[in-house]
This record gives C-alpha cells, structure tokens and sequence, in this order.
C-alpha cells in the first residue's frame, strides 16, 4: 500500500466523523447507515493492514531488513493509528441514535472494531520490544567502537634521534602519519554523528510507537465502558421481560384459579338446587298424599 493509497484512504474513512450530528441529542437512521458504511469499512481496512505489518515486523534485524521497509513500516502503521482514531469518534456518533432496532448493529460493529484493535495493539507491542531491542545493542555497539590510537606521537618522539640524520625523509613520514590519522579522526567523528543521529531518529519512533499505544488503550477503556453501558441496558431489558413473564403467569396461574373457584361454586349451586328441587318434591307428595286422603 503506498502513501497516496493510504491518504486516500484516510479522506474517504475520515469524512464521516465531523457530519454525524444530525440532531440535538441523536442522528437521524439515515445518518447511522451511513455511518456505519464508513465504519465496516474502516474495520475491514484495519484488518487487512494487520497481516501486512506482522510481515514487515518479522523481518526487521534480519537479513530483509532495511531503511525502506522501516519506512514503508512507519507509514503505514501512522495511517492505520489514525484510521483507528478516526472510526473511534464516527463509533462515538454512531452511539447517539436513539432507535431501539439499530442497537444489535452497532453493537455488532463495537464487536468488531474491538477486534481489529486488539490485532493491531499486538502488532504495535512487537514492534516497539523490537525497537527497543535494536536501540539497546545500537547504543552497547557505539561505546565499544574503537578508537584512533593516541600513541603515535610516541613513534615519533622515539624517533627524534634517527630523525636528526635522515631529517628530511622523517619529516614526510611524521606529516603523511598526522595526516593519516586527522582523516581517520575525521571519518570516525562524521561517522559518530550519523550514529547518534540514527540512534535520535529510532528514539522518536519509538516514543511515537509508546505515545500511539497509549492511545489505543485510551480507546479500549471508552469502548469497555460503552460496552458496560450497553450491558446494564440489555441487563435492564432482560429485567423487565422477566418481570413481565411473571406478571403473565401470575396472571395465567390467578385466571386458572378463579375459574376453578367458579366451578366450584357452579357445583355447589347445582347441588343445592337438586336438593332444593328433590325437598320441593318431597313436599309436593307429601301435600298430594295428604289431599287424598
């Protein structure tokens, strides 16, 4: 991926942070879709971008090792920190839609993003123990570099006697060694400082490697929080369904029992009214028995 692709790719996921708010207090499902367009989409780069740095990171001090691949590196992880920050706040706008039916999807994309990110933190970590590794030797390699041997002045000292008889022929000798040694001080001085300037250089990666790092924690804890939040509501739902189950089969259970009771007293009515009516015709033989004699 080169950096124009890159670029490109941050304008198109990077658009929908700042028009999200498409009403006080929450966006319009219109909005969410599109969102959440950008979104998925943002997720899947990440996720391809993940596998293309693990390759990068395993061969750094190697023998594939190189400035250009630590370059290539350095891009495209920058690109991917911000892609990730980017879908952080078009997440965080995405929260603020009210409607009940888009929760499952939104939830569904946290999920995934956690994902992504929990690929790309792994990738960040390895990449800075590497680095940190390197500086380490780097700086262990450039104190133990030798240094141009002082003692040469005491060649020249022990041969001021010679020299008193061939002056001419040591004189060139002593200037050609002083020379030698000034370009070889020279060489190891500008060399020095290429050192310690590529060691300066891997230092700011590495802190910028730290400081990208703190940032994706950042963005862990708020999404663990959003996470929380969208629990306790699923937790207060599931409550309430609950709730109201028991209420349906307190209700059912009262229903069965009152129609039970009414039996029971459709029974009794019954009853009574045979005995009532078998009492009546009691009677009315006894009248009728009576009235014939």
């Amino acid at each position: 991926m080169d950096l124009q692709h890159m670029e490109n790719g941050l304008g198109g996921g990077g658009g929908g942070g700042g028009g999200g708010g498409g009403g006080v207090g929450g966006i319009s499902e219109i909005e969410f879709q599109r969102l959440a367009q950008i979104i998925a989409t943002s997720i899947q780069k990440v996720q391809q971008n993940v596998p293309t740095m693990q390759r990068m990171v395993n061969q750094l001090n190697t023998p594939q090792d190189s400035p250009e691949l630590k370059k290539q590196l350095h891009q495209l992880m920058t690109y991917t920190n911000q892609l990730v920050s980017d879908t952080n706040n078009q997440i965080n706008e995405v929260d603020k839609c009210k409607e009940r039916h888009l929760k499952i999807q939104r939830d569904r994309l946290v999920d995934d993003f956690t994902a992504a990110l929990t690929a790309f933190q792994a990738v960040q970590r390895k990449t800075a123990d590497i680095e940190k590794s390197a500086l380490r030797q780097a700086r262990g390699d450039s104190f133990n570099i030798a240094r141009p041997p002082g003692s040469s002045r005491t060649g020249s000292s022990n041969s001021s006697a010679s020299q008193q008889e061939n002056n001419s022929f040591f004189e060139d000798n002593f200037f050609n060694r002083k020379s030698n040694q000034q370009q070889q001080q020279l060489q190891t001085q500008m060399q020095e400082q290429v050192d310690l300037q590529a060691l300066e250089e891997q230092e700011q990666v590495i802190r910028e490697l730290e400081s990208n790092i703190v940032g994706v924690n950042e963005i862990y804890k708020k999404l663990g929080a959003l996470v929380y939040e969208q629990g306790s509501a699923v937790d207060s739902i599931e409550s309430q369904v609950e709730q109201t189950s028991i209420f349906v089969s307190q209700g059912t259970e009262n229903l069965r029992k009152a129609s039970s009771y009414r039996n029971k007293v459709r029974k009794k009515k019954l009853i009574l009214a045979g005995i009532l009516s078998a009492v009546l015709l009691v009677v009315i033989l006894i009248l009728v028995f009576q009235f014939k004699n």
